[in-house]
């Protein structure tokens, strides 16, 4: 019997994360979990992440319903995961200094990210699409695809990580098949 497969997908924002999360699941027949802030700010009544007054008590709350989602399937392909909770989280307390609360969501997010059999990083390879949810300024993406790195090899995920090299969707999908020799 073949272990499940806990597959997510990360990168900065506007790389081609939910297309290919999409197709993916679609492709490998497991259940998608979509991205949770983006759903989580809407059912809030806003438009974007910037406009929700408590950024911390937004952020706690996308991980704590993406750990919940992702513990209720037995397999799955998610469009963002921990790692992705944790990138923001240091992008926006940048120039914040380490606190308790901090310490906390790292280790939720690096013990949660445990559970991860596959992981997709997906790397700046075009100019994002503008969506009004997302920053998609480049040198914001730089910097968040900086931290996905440092946090891929700071968690010891390397071993367990495709890096995408091709373009669209359906090229995307047919290169993580045959990682995962499926």
């Amino acid at each position: 019997m073949q272990a499940p497969k806990r597959i997510v997908i990360t990168g900065a924002s506007g790389v081609g994360k939910t297309s290919l999360a999409n197709v993916l699941a679609e492709k490998l027949g497991l259940p998608l979990i979509p991205e949770v802030a983006r759903r989580l700010c809407h059912q809030m009544g806003y438009r974007n992440p910037t406009e929700i007054p408590d950024q911390q008590s937004f952020r706690q709350a996308v991980l704590d319903e993406q750990i919940i989602e992702e513990r209720a399937q037995t397999e799955f392909v998610s469009d963002r995961c921990a790692i992705d909770c944790w990138v923001l989280w240091q992008r926006w307390q940048i120039c914040s200094a380490m606190t308790y609360d901090t310490e906390a969501y790292y280790n939720t997010c690096r013990d949660h990210a445990r559970v991860y059999t596959h992981v997709i990083y997906v790397p700046p390879m075009f100019t994002p699409a503008e969506d009004e949810f997302r920053w998609t300024e480049p040198d914001y993406v730089k910097q968040i695809d900086r931290f996905v790195g440092l946090t891929l090899y700071d968690w010891s995920l390397l071993d367990r990580t495709f890096t995408i090299d091709c373009d669209g969707p359906h090229a995307r999908a047919a290169a993580v098949a045959t990682w995962l020799r499926v």
